[in-house]
């Protein structure tokens, strides 16, 4: 009776260990394909260790010493910080993004050449001295209003880079330049100096107007000056031209506020006209 109940017990741990040997180990004999990726399965001991047909978005059950390498397939971005030389030889730090994802029909040669790391392997340093060797051309204040054409200045770099490594690129983005304190400093007070040059030429360019205006309106005001004395000289030379002593004798005889006498003697033959004031000359 002891003996049995000894044997049962015996069974019954062994069953219990039974059980939890196949949990612990099948409870890692699965993997996950997550949506937006791919996965390259890894048998060790297979004649064909990975396999080349790629595993959809699933769970897979798996032995334990097997695994699933996985690989999004959605455009990934990464930040750089870097430290550039520009053109005029002041030091800035550039930060820029890149836009990446591993080409989906080269995930075999992708996964035997380099592996899941591929940025931090290939990409990475490539794009890095892209950003370097394409910065460095411009002076530091052309950095940023020239931002979109470094931008795809170093993409098509990085392409030429890493061409026939099996990754796809989507866009370099220039996203910030920080300057050193002393550098913004140096260009705050250039800004202001520019500001104020141009300010001075503007008042400049006022004054010049303003003393072009009144040259023009007293060359006006001489101008007509010189065409009122000219008429008035040629009004006077006419009159003078008139004032015969005919004409003045005419001119009397004419006048209402006048009474004459005509005495048929006088100087040149004229009558000699005396006035009404009754005194006789």
């Amino acid at each position: 009776m002891r003996i049995f109940r000894s044997n049962h017990n015996l069974l019954l741990i062994i069953n219990y260990i039974s059980i939890l040997l196949f949990i612990l180990i099948f409870s890692n004999c699965g993997s996950t394909v997550k949506a937006g990726q791919i996965g390259l399965v890894w048998k060790p001991f297979s004649q064909v260790s990975l396999q080349k047909e790629p595993l959809f978005p699933g769970f897979y059950l798996l032995f334990p010493w097997n695994d699933i390498y996985t690989y999004s397939t959605q455009w990934d971005s990464n930040t750089e910080i870097v430290d550039v030389m520009t053109k005029d030889d002041l030091q800035v730090n550039v930060s820029s993004t890149i836009i990446i994802r591993p080409a989906r029909e080269e995930l075999y040669q992708l996964q035997i050449e380099i592996g899941t790391d591929y940025y931090a392997k290939i990409v990475r340093p490539e794009f890095r001295t892209s950003v370097r060797n394409i910065v460095s051309v411009y002076q530091f204040t052309q950095i940023s209003k020239n931002s979109p054409i470094i931008g795809k200045d170093i993409k098509n770099a990085v392409i030429d880079r890493i061409a026939g490594k099996h990754i796809e690129i989507f866009d370099v983005i220039i996203d910030d330049v920080n300057y050193p304190k002393d550098v913004l400093y140096a260009i705050e007070k250039k800004i202001t100096k520019e500001q104020e040059l141009e300010q001075k030429k503007y008042e400049l360019g006022i004054a010049e107007k303003d003393i072009e205006i009144a040259k023009k309106r007293a060359t006006a005001d001489s101008e007509a000056q010189i065409i009122r004395a000219e008429g008035q000289a040629k009004s006077q030379e006419i009159i003078d031209k008139k004032l015969t002593p005919q004409y003045l004798q005419y001119k009397a005889f004419e006048s209402n506020n006048s009474k004459f006498f005509y005495i048929p003697s006088g100087k040149g033959g004229l009558p000699l006209v005396i006035g009404n004031s009754g005194e006789d000359k």
